[in-house]
């Protein structure tokens, strides 16, 4: 009698405690079983906006137009960033649950340390991530959905390497690095000025499809022995230009930005659509380093590779002389013979 006494008691209590952990369970999540750690979105055509945000605080908004990705619904998205991210909403997957000594501190970190992302599936809230650290081996990232009951690791299978760095906040990271944004079509006028050298700088004026010609700077002449298709082949590559990476406030020489732009460029480049609008980019020489200059030869005194540049007198980014290779030759490359009418 004694025994089953204490069978009955032992039973009551455990069906308390069993109560209590499933109403404690309740109240924290709104996930259960799998879908804890169904970290993939499987249908990214879906997906028409991207929210990542961290406690710096650091926000970004990628939104889909179309065919193209925008960010803050004004700047063009970097084609390679936004393709490597969709790839990894696609691919991950949770790789082990959390050893349970673990958790708070995972916990923690993804609270203090951790990048939200919002993700929006045909103009709904989809899902909400929490992208943390990655493992302690760099082969997975610490994540959480919102409203699961615990953080695990994922990863991409055949993957080497972490997940959160996919995952970028910074917005001149997200922005396509065209320096144009312009459909060559649409040109009415570009200018080419090498302020040192006038007599090589020149205009190109767009009047129709089929016509247009080539002014030089200092005198406003027509060049009459301007080639037509070298002009046209200038035209085309306006809108295939890019630079190699944008100078933000925390580097050294964005201290120096307005005593650049008070200098002389090597070269301003400008262009009009027939809406009016108006671009532009300049380029201006780098010190070359000290250990590479040789004081008999004027020519090593500055970078031969790079420039900084200023886009409409703005933003300041680092340029390539060899990704502007087709568009800053000087006016007699386009001349034949008969220069002038």
């Amino acid at each position: 009698m004694k025994k089953n006494l204490i069978y009955l008691i032992v039973f009551l209590v455990l069906l308390a405690v069993a109560g209590w952990l499933f109403s404690e369970s309740s109240g924290k999540t709104t996930l259960s079983g799998p879908e804890n750690y169904a970290f993939a979105v499987k249908d990214t055509a879906s997906i028409t906006k991207i929210v990542i945000s961290d406690k710096s605080p650091k926000k970004v908004s990628l939104s889909r137009r179309g065919k193209r990705w925008l960010l803050d619904d004004e700047h063009k998205v970097r084609r390679d960033a936004i393709a490597v991210l969709l790839e990894t909403l696609v691919r991950m997957e949770m790789r082990n649950f959390l050893p349970q000594r673990m958790v708070p501190v995972v916990e923690k970190n993804l609270a203090t340390l951790g990048r939200k992302v919002e993700i929006y599936q045909d103009g709904s809230l989809s899902k909400v991530l929490y992208v943390g650290l990655p493992t302690t081996d760099e082969m997975g990232t610490y994540m959480k959905i919102e409203g699961a009951d615990l953080p695990y690791a994922v990863h991409i299978p055949g993957f080497n390497g972490f997940l959160n760095t996919r995952f970028i906040v910074d917005d001149y990271l997200w922005r396509s690095r065209e320096l144009m944004d312009i459909n060559t079509q649409a040109i009415k006028e570009l200018n080419v000025l090498f302020p040192d050298s006038l007599d090589q700088s020149f205009s190109v004026k767009v009047f129709s499809a089929d016509s247009l010609y080539v002014e030089r700077a200092s005198d406003g002449k027509v060049m009459r022995g301007a080639s037509q298709v070298k002009a046209r082949l200038l035209l085309s590559a306006m809108s295939k230009l890019s630079y190699e990476g944008e100078i933000i406030p925390s580097d050294p020489i964005y201290d120096d930005r307005d005593s650049l732009l008070a200098s002389t460029p090597v070269f301003k480049i400008s262009v009009s659509d027939k809406e009016g609008r108006v671009q532009s980019f300049s380029g201006f020489k780098i010190k070359a380093a000290p250990e590479t200059i040789d004081f008999d030869d004027p020519k090593t005194f500055f970078d031969p590779d790079r420039l900084h540049g200023f886009i409409n007198d703005e933003r300041m980014v680092l340029l390539q002389y060899y990704a502007l290779r087709k568009v800053i030759r000087p006016l007699d490359y386009y001349l034949f013979e008969d220069k002038s009418l």
